[in-house]
């Protein structure tokens, strides 16, 4: 089973910081998992919520400021951008990368395409996930390599929805209403089943045994050393 360290990893270090995701992977992930929002002008930074009262206590709504107007309001925690993670982790490490708002998607492809993949292999390198089917088929459209996961709530039967159209890789389900038939249907379709998020050692053995591929979690250290026992 994989560990995949929640946005980062927020339970080491301040989340969606290259501090958090330098501590997974030194903490041992498999893959380092981070949400993107765009800015102003259409930058792609980490952050999960829209504006960043609960990360840096400042009500900054993203999306209503450029990036430099960003960085100088986050002067003391500078928010990230999606090239900054690249230009560090790409092919180090799997990077699955949370789309938060619409259009992030597509941004996030060019960037790619524009300096870092060069040939179809170079998709594997990461793993686009959204709980918007809309948002992950604008990727789709744009390539036919790219990685793809859709994210569930409350309802784990989503994806059968979205297969056919979105060649899904992976899908992603809340711990809480992980469903043994909607797990067996993903199974047998081959794709890479993963739940979120998991702090408790305890808990991801469990999911081990279910036959859950891989859970995000914030504590990618305290899982690993469990599950190694």
């Amino acid at each position: 089973m994989l560990i995949i360290g929640h946005r980062g990893a927020a339970g080491l270090a301040p989340e969606n910081t290259l501090e958090a995701l330098r501590a997974g992977v030194e903490a041992g992930a498999d893959i380092l998992e981070f949400d993107i929002r765009l800015t102003k002008d259409s930058i792609p930074v980490l952050s999960h919520d829209f504006h960043t009262a609960r990360t840096h206590k400042k009500p900054t709504i993203i999306s209503r400021h450029t990036l430099k107007e960003l960085q100088q309001k986050t002067a003391e925690n500078p928010i990230v951008t999606l090239d900054e993670v690249l230009q560090e982790f790409y092919g180090k490490i799997l990077l699955n990368i949370e789309l938060k708002s619409r259009g992030s998607g597509k941004v996030a492809v060019e960037l790619l395409q524009e300096k870092y993949i060069f040939r179809s292999s170079d998709w594997d390198n990461v793993l686009f996930s959204s709980f918007k089917g809309s948002e992950l088929w604008s990727i789709r459209k744009i390539s036919t390599s790219a990685n793809l996961a859709l994210l569930h709530d409350q309802n784990p039967f989503m994806f059968i929805a979205y297969q056919r159209k979105l060649h899904l890789t992976a899908v992603g389900f809340h711990r809480l209403y992980l469903n043994e038939f909607a797990l067996q249907i993903a199974k047998k379709s081959g794709l890479f089943c993963y739940v979120y998020t998991v702090n408790r050692p305890h808990a991801a053995i469990l999911m081990e045994q279910r036959g859950i591929d891989g859970i995000v979690t914030n504590y990618p250290h305290s899982i690993m050393e469990k599950l190694q026992k």
